[in-house]
Order: C-alpha cells, then structure tokens, then sequence
C-alpha cells in the first residue's frame, strides 16, 4: 500500500473518532443552572463566613482591650494597695517604738517609786508606811486615749470603724489598730 493511504486511512479514523465523541461546548442548561447556583450558595457562604470573621476579631479586639484596662486598672488599685501597707507599717513601727518608750518609762518610773518606797519604810514610822503603800492603785489613762478623744467618743456613741475613720480623717485600718491599742492598755 502506498504512504497516502496510511494517510488517508489514519485522517478517516480520527474523524470517524472525533464525531463519537461528545461535544464539549454542548452541556446540559439544566446542569449549568445547578453549577451556577451552586456557585452563588459558595459566593454567599464566603461572604457569610468574612462577615463572621470580621465580627470575631472585633469581638476579641475588645476582649483585649477590656482586659487591658482591668489590668491597668487592677495594677493602680495594687500599687494604692501596697502604699497604704507601707504607711501602715511606718504607723506600726512609730506605734511600737512608741508602746517601748512608754514601757521604759515605766519601767524607770516603777523602779524609782520602789526605791522612794525602801526609803520611806527606813525613814518614817511603821504605822505610816501601811497607809503610803496600801492607796489604791490608779488606773493609769490610756496616752492613746488622750490623743485621739474624739475617736474615743465617736466609738463610746456606738459608731461604726468606718463612719468613725470619715469622721476623724483616718484610714479604716488605722482606727482598728488604734481601737485595739487602747484594749491592750487597758487591760495591762
């Protein structure tokens, strides 16, 4: 056989093949329809989705902002906080070193009436010495109460720690370690 038929013979197959099989441009309208509306579902899907996003990170950006504020709000109140421990312990140390001042002028003014007592049993008569020793002891006066009198009264009256710390221009605590103070001297 000759080339040209190979030729022809392989140009008839292919066209015989290239009519067996289906057109491509030629769809189904039903089917386009379905690919379109199912294009439309995805578009708004997505659409839905960004609009959720959106929402979400506004959300969480004032989440964060909110908590940064509690924070900053929190830090403030903390540090106001550790500020009035120290000056409450600078009160309990002024406090204490008071409380061992007075406990040593005490302690000095008990050792001086023991000796002025050795001296008036030598020097007077034993009938006198009965009656010096044997007054009643006085109840010494709170110090604390004669420096802050006005605290005293309010609490005498029934006020409550806090109307009294607004009253007398005191902290709460302050009040309560005072209050407590004059309990302890009172009852030494």
């Amino acid at each position: 056989m000759q080339p040209w038929v190979y030729i022809v013979l392989v140009g008839a197959v292919a066209i015989v093949y290239a009519l067996r099989l289906p057109a491509r441009g030629q769809s189904d309208p039903a089917e386009k329809q379905s690919l379109k509306d199912t294009e439309a579902a995805l578009e708004l899907y997505m659409a839905d989705i960004e609009r959720e996003n959106n929402e979400m990170i506004q959300l969480v950006g004032s989440i964060k902002q909110q908590s940064q504020n509690t924070k900053a709000a929190l830090q403030d109140e903390i540090g106001g906080l550790r500020e009035q421990v120290a000056e409450l312990q600078k009160n309990m140390m002024l406090l204490d070193s008071r409380i061992t001042a007075e406990e040593k002028g005490l302690l000095q003014l008990t050792a001086l009436v023991k000796d002025n007592a050795g001296k008036i049993t030598a020097e007077t008569p034993p009938g006198i010495v009965d009656t010096v020793t044997s007054e009643p002891k006085v109840k010494p006066i709170s110090s604390i109460k004669l420096r802050y009198p006005r605290l005293f009264e309010l609490h005498e009256q029934g006020k409550s720690i806090d109307s009294i710390a607004k009253t007398a221009g005191l902290q709460r605590g302050e009040v309560q370690l005072i209050l407590q103070l004059a309990k302890q001297e009172e009852s030494v």
